[in-house]
């Protein structure tokens, strides 16, 4: 069954039916809803990094195939969702994670960021009286295909569908033990150097050049955000709940 397709089936699914939800551990009272979705056949484990919120937001849950999972998010929240693969360990003590693993040793990541590259979620949420701003952000690198959409209708749809891991150049990709391609780093998270990062002398639109990354990018996903000068964002009315699928 072709992703959009797969798409298009679980975002009817949960408009008519709540089944294959893994209940909230701890529901934030108000603001708005995260619906995290594992349309894709490896297991996931949703994680958060919080940048600016009230308090910690709970993330310690597993996804199978077709599972989702509401998370409650406070109105005035920025940060990260991402999903983590190939985890294992005590979900207290020594929890560890193939890709997206934020070093916590716990199945919670609290303010702890991920350890690139992994596909990201970001958003920056406002109150009342202004727009709230999402990007898919793979400056870093990415791992599995995502598709965020805003439950307001007239906000625009973010995606990366395409199965990028396999189209990375081999000297950029992150393998399997069982020599897979799994994720796929960017050339400034591989070299630092000033002209795949953009920074110094680089530090502008006109002298952040391509690279055969941000080619790849711009031709399969144009819509997510491939380096330092190709910021993104997307704006929506405030308090809007976004479906997150991950596939």
């Amino acid at each position: 069954m072709g992703q959009v397709f797969l798409s298009f089936i679980i975002f009817i699914s949960i408009l008519v039916s709540k089944g294959n939800a893994v209940p909230s551990p701890d529901p934030y009272a108000g603001g708005v809803s995260m619906i995290i979705i594992n349309g894709g056949e490896d297991t996931i484990w949703p994680a958060v990094y919080t940048e600016r919120g009230t308090r910690v937001i709970p993330t310690g849950v597993k996804l199978e195939y077709e599972e989702q999972y509401e998370l409650k998010i406070p109105d005035t929240w920025s940060g990260t969702i991402w999903a983590r693969t190939g985890c294992g360990g005590n979900p207290n003590s020594s929890f560890h994670c193939t890709v997206g693993d934020c070093g916590t040793n716990n199945i919670h990541c609290h303010y702890s960021k991920p350890k690139p590259p992994v596909t990201q979620v970001k958003f920056d949420l406002v109150p009342k009286g202004g727009s709230s701003s999402y990007k898919v952000d793979f400056t870093d690198g990415f791992s599995i295909p995502v598709t965020l959409t805003p439950m307001e209708t007239k906000c625009a749809k973010v995606m990366c569908i395409t199965n990028m891991d396999d189209e990375c150049p081999n000297w950029l990709a992150v393998y399997s033990n069982e020599g897979r391609k799994i994720a796929c780093k960017s050339p400034c998270y591989t070299t630092r150097e000033p002209k795949d990062c953009c920074t110094g002398e680089y530090a502008s639109p006109e002298m952040c050049g391509l690279n055969e990354y941000t080619e790849l990018l711009d031709e399969k996903c144009p819509s997510v955000v491939s380096n330092a000068f190709n910021e993104t964002h997307f704006t929506c009315s405030e308090g809007t709940s976004f479906f997150i699928l991950f596939n």
